[in-house]
């Protein structure tokens, strides 16, 4: 007996099916939508051909996690520890924060101070892009605009909360990051 089976999460009439979970077709324009979308495959009893995509996408996901894990290491930010195991989303997150966002970190004011023996960052102001604060949740909107000291309360959109954020300037350290990976 053929069944559709969803390659992905798919979530449909409040309910999500998970990647290898059976998905109703009773709505045959959201069985040719899933179809068109590669989200859900038809499969006989044998499971070759939904195995083969799940390892396809896994593949991809891989693919696109490590390009995005480069990126993030080329703008100096540490993803892993000195054992190889992941920083933790806090710690993240306070880097990329430095990064972006220089000053919003508890008991750092943003305007190169001197710590550790460092000289002062040089800073540079900048602009931030609006089109790409539009993807950002209202959440992290809101978030980058306490640590932006920014009032975006009158918006009603993201559109509007990103055009108003990408209007302030913001401030960020022209110096190159400290590389202290010892290696030569």
């Amino acid at each position: 007996m053929k069944k559709l089976i969803a390659r992905r999460p798919i979530q449909y009439m409040g309910r999500t099916y998970k990647c290898g979970e059976a998905v109703p077709t009773e709505n045959s324009q959201m069985v040719e939508a899933w179809l068109r979308a590669n989200s859900a495959t038809w499969t006989d009893t044998d499971m070759e051909c939904f195995v083969s995509a799940v390892i396809q996408e896994a593949a991809r996901r891989s693919k696109v996690n490590g390009l995005a894990a480069e990126a993030i290491r080329t703008m100096g930010v540490a993803i892993e520890d000195d054992a190889g195991e992941f920083v933790g989303v806090s710690s993240l997150t306070d880097q990329l924060r430095t990064l972006f966002v220089p000053g919003s970190l508890p008991g750092t004011s943003g305007e190169g101070e001197t710590g550790q023996g460092r000289e002062a960052a040089t800073q540079s102001t900048g602009r931030l892009d609006a089109e790409d604060l539009e993807k950002w949740k209202k959440a992290d909107l809101e978030k980058l605009a306490e640590a932006m000291d920014v009032d975006i309360s009158k918006a009603r959109t993201n559109a509007e909360r990103a055009a108003i954020l990408a209007a302030a300037e913001v401030q960020s350290s022209a110096d190159p990051p400290d590389d202290t990976g010892g290696g030569q």
